[in-house]
């Protein structure tokens, strides 16, 4: 018999890890991070509204679907719910704390560091990875609201994955990765709503002008990621309004109990006013931060210090990426996302600070991939009007707060001359080894922000969380090593009692909380209250259902007076605070409730004051206190 010899079949030969100086570089940026955003963040602040509302979804899976603002789920809180999910679950898991409720913030903060970063190096390489998650991370807006329990974080890390996904579906002209983007930005939406959508004018433009495809599958492609996206997006808001309004509860926001109003009234063209008639569909709600709507307003004494260290560098990093003729697709996705989100926050009628965290994203995109790749090229003209403009900009803002961090803008000033001189070093003397010029220039770049940023853990704010020594409405803070002064925030009037966190984030009185618990017998609700910024701390406090009357300001319809009646007569509710001499602003149509609480909210408390008997009992801290106890 002839025998058959046989080849051996080769083996492909499997990849390997192998330790890289990356590596090492996105270790070091990660635990920085997470140093920053997690130090001692059991002493920092929480606002107590949204606090509460993390405590109300813990405690039932109908809750934690809807985003009841009390543990009774009697009415929403006045967005879609998804910023909260992870932070209830943590309630749950370990307890209510400041902690517990802060920490989710933080660590979703990381992992948008931790992304940026991957997506980034798989742009333009290690350098650009590492140079954009420490720009981002470096951000004093996004250090200031990772430390903070506000609604902000997890829609930065949704608008990481799409960054990581967009860029993937462009240099593999990918229609799974295109899918996928659609998928985070519908997510996204979840956690912010309408300012997600604001990334698919970027993506659309990207992939039609230069996805290698024919223009027909293009088109498909874009229309099936956007098909996606709006299913996502809407599912949220198609299943509550499918729910009977008997079976849930009433979405805060509203005027009509409609998610599609919260959501694209409320949320969407309520924010682009800031006046309304009593004749409107849909309410306003405009934030008093940040200035006056303006070209110029993302450089204004607000929002200076927060978010513009880095936005003319941005601006110039679009124009060296096209003169490098680095990756047209991703030149025109990171640039126009990078405009129209400045665009949209230079034109809202008002906003949190906080709102323009999400610019850092394609800010830190464009600037590490311009650096890096003009690095790469040894393009001298490039890396010296990067670094330059990046420390002039921090210089003259530096320069804008002269009683905080004086010494800064000097230090800056050291850093980038001693990183420009690197640079042209290397040019003149044709160096190989450079990857301590990187590190000079990337230092140079980041610096001011970067010490802005770790000192926000000196000066937290439970309603308005911002970097510098501020309280978040301009009045000087102590402490930190920044000194006295700070950012100025114009708030005339003091605090306003209709912000998130307001001024009910105290602990609750005890010695009321001792009564009502004596004296409510079998009462569903602790006491009812107008207002959740009454009720906020309450809940936290004692883990009961507090009525909030009117949701969030005391401005939404609900409970009506015949269902609030209804429940004192069963017997589910007896007390009512009426107005809270304490801290609260509890009386309807005052600072909390505004000229649209004066109907239903006006009813109930001119319903209680004459029917209910007030409480007088001076030791429990509050007046207005009423006992709606039936008569036998």
């Amino acid at each position: 018999m002839n025998s058959v010899a046989t080849t051996p079949t080769a083996v492909p030969a499997t990849r390997r890890f192998r330790w890289a100086p990356w590596h090492t570089g996105l270790v070091i940026l990660a635990t920085a991070s997470a140093l920053v955003y997690l130090w001692a963040l059991n002493l920092g602040q929480r606002s107590e509204y949204y606090a509460a509302i993390a405590v109300s979804m813990s405690q039932s899976w109908s809750n934690f679907f809807f985003g009841s603002l009390d543990p009774a789920g009697t009415v929403t809180l006045d967005k879609i719910p998804g910023s909260y999910w992870v932070p209830a679950l943590f309630v749950k898991t370990f307890g209510f704390s400041t902690w517990s409720v802060d920490a989710p913030n933080a660590l979703a903060t990381v992992a948008a560091v931790i992304l940026i970063a991957v997506a980034v190096k798989r742009l333009a390489g290690p350098t650009a990875g590492l140079l954009a998650g420490a720009i981002f991370a470096a951000t004093p807006i996004v250090a200031a609201v990772a430390r903070s329990n506000q609604p902000q974080s997890f829609f930065l890390l949704t608008l990481a994955l799409v960054l990581w996904s967009a860029t993937r579906a462009l240099q593999k002209n990918s229609l799974g990765h295109l899918v996928l983007a659609g998928v985070w930005i519908g997510l996204a939406f979840q956690t912010y709503m309408l300012e997600a959508w604001a990334v698919w004018p970027a993506l659309i433009l990207a992939y039609l002008l230069f996805a290698q495809k024919k223009w027909i599958l293009r088109i498909r492609d874009v229309a099936v990621a956007g098909a996606a996206s709006l299913v996502v997006s809407l599912s949220w808001i198609f299943v509550v309004s499918l729910i009977p309004a008997g079976s849930r509860p009433y979405v805060g926001g509203t005027y009509s109990n409609s998610p599609w109003e919260m959501v694209f009234g409320y949320n969407g063209l309520g924010r682009f006013s800031g006046t309304q008639s009593a004749s409107a569909t849909y309410r306003s709600f405009t934030p008093p931060f940040s200035g006056s709507p303006s070209a110029f307003r993302l450089f204004n004494e607000q929002l200076a210090g927060q978010i513009a260290w880095l936005i003319p560098t941005a601006i110039l990093a679009i124009v060296v990426l096209f003169v490098l003729t680095f990756n047209r697709a991703i030149t025109v996705l990171l640039g126009v996302w990078f405009l129209t989100f400045a665009m949209m926050f230079s034109v809202v009628a008002g906003m949190h600070q906080f709102y323009t965290s999400a610019l850092a994203i394609p800010m830190a995109a464009l600037i590490g991939s311009a650096f890096a790749q003009a690095f790469k090229q040894k393009v001298l003209w490039a890396q010296l009007s990067l670094i330059g403009v990046a420390v002039a900009t921090s210089i003259i803002i530096g320069l804008t707060y002269p009683s905080y961090l004086a010494w800064l803008p000097w230090v800056q000033l050291v850093f980038g001359i001693g990183a420009a001189a690197a640079v042209m070093l290397v040019d003149e003397l044709k160096l190989t080894r450079t990857w301590w010029v990187g590190l000079l220039a990337g230092a140079a770049i980041v610096l001011t922000p970067a010490v802005w940023s770790v000192d926000a853990m000196n000066h937290p704010s439970s309603i308005n969380p911002m970097a510098g020594n501020s309280n978040g409405f301009g009045g000087p803070s102590s402490g930190g090593f920044g000194g006295k002064g700070g950012p100025g925030q114009g708030m005339p009037g003091g605090i306003p009692g209709g912000m998130p966190g307001g001024p009910v984030s105290a602990n609750a009185n005890t010695a009321l909380v001792s009564y009502l618990q004596s004296n409510r017998g079998n009462a569903k609700y602790l006491f009812a209250t107008f207002s959740a910024m009454s009720a906020a701390p309450y809940i936290t406090s004692t883990g009961e259902s507090v009525m909030p009357i009117g949701g969030f300001d005391g401005s939404d319809p609900a409970p009506t007076l015949d269902a609030f009646t209804a429940l004192v007569a069963q017997g589910d509710l007896r007390f009512v605070l009426a107005d809270d001499k304490s801290g609260g602003k509890g009386g309807p149509g005052g600072q909390a409730g505004g000229a649209f609480a004066k109907s239903t909210s006006a009813a109930i408390s001119a319903w209680v004051t004459s029917t209910c008997t007030p409480v007088t009992d001076s030791t429990l801290g509050v007046s207005g206190l009423y006992d709606c106890k039936p008569a036998n």
